[in-house]
């Protein structure tokens, strides 16, 4: 894959779906769905991740969603909403971000509120973002971390295909504190053929 050298005018969909989920950016008014998804389960997302505590009331969550809609447009961040497919409902959020695009690369992050685990949700959230960096934006390389002991997170990255490429001890602290291990995972373009994810 070459370089992409003016990212903000790449024609990515403001919609991925499949059967079950819809991925969308966020934008104004999104808000209170995504404070509910996190206040559902704020102290286990809080073992995992260390920006919970961020948005304490809704209006902190708004600001959350109108600033990652531009941060989309700009193509600085792909933050995506994982969303039922009428939007009844928001399970979580998947983005990408980090990039560095004479790579092109860029980071995987990911959460679902608890109600919405164990339902082959993220999987299928995982393979469509996936898909769409690789056959539309024309990344080389998505990669993530994720804390050694969250099993429930490594397992999905190797369900999906992403390959573990590190194990790195006692690389940082948690939002309690203590020294953790993290793994590192990544798929490149070549791992991902074509017709894996046919993109709605």
């Amino acid at each position: 894959m070459p370089a992409i050298e003016r990212p903000e005018l790449l024609d990515l969909p403001a919609r991925i779906t499949s059967e079950r989920i819809m991925l969308r950016p966020y934008r104004a008014g999104d808000g209170a769905a995504i404070f509910k998804a996190v206040d559902l389960d704020r102290q286990d997302l809080k073992r995992w991740v260390d920006w919970v505590d961020e948005y304490p009331e809704v209006v902190d969550s708004e600001r959350y969603a109108r600033r990652m809609h531009a941060k989309w447009l700009a193509r600085e961040s792909l933050v995506y909403g994982i969303w039922a497919l009428d939007e009844s409902e928001l399970y979580g959020g998947i983005s990408i971000h980090s990039f560095d695009w004479k790579v092109p690369m860029g980071e995987i992050g990911y959460f679902l509120h608890k109600e919405a685990r164990g339902r082959g949700i993220a999987t299928e959230a995982l393979k469509l973002l996936t898909g769409m960096a690789m056959q539309v934006a024309g990344l080389n390389r998505l990669w993530a971390t994720c804390d050694a002991a969250n099993e429930a997170s490594w397992r999905l990255l190797e369900r999906v295909g992403y390959k573990r490429e590190g194990h790195l001890r006692s690389e940082r602290r948690t939002s309690h504190g203590n020294l953790r291990d993290t793994f590192v995972y990544a798929m490149l373009a070549r791992e991902w053929p074509a017709e894996r994810t046919p993109l709605a």
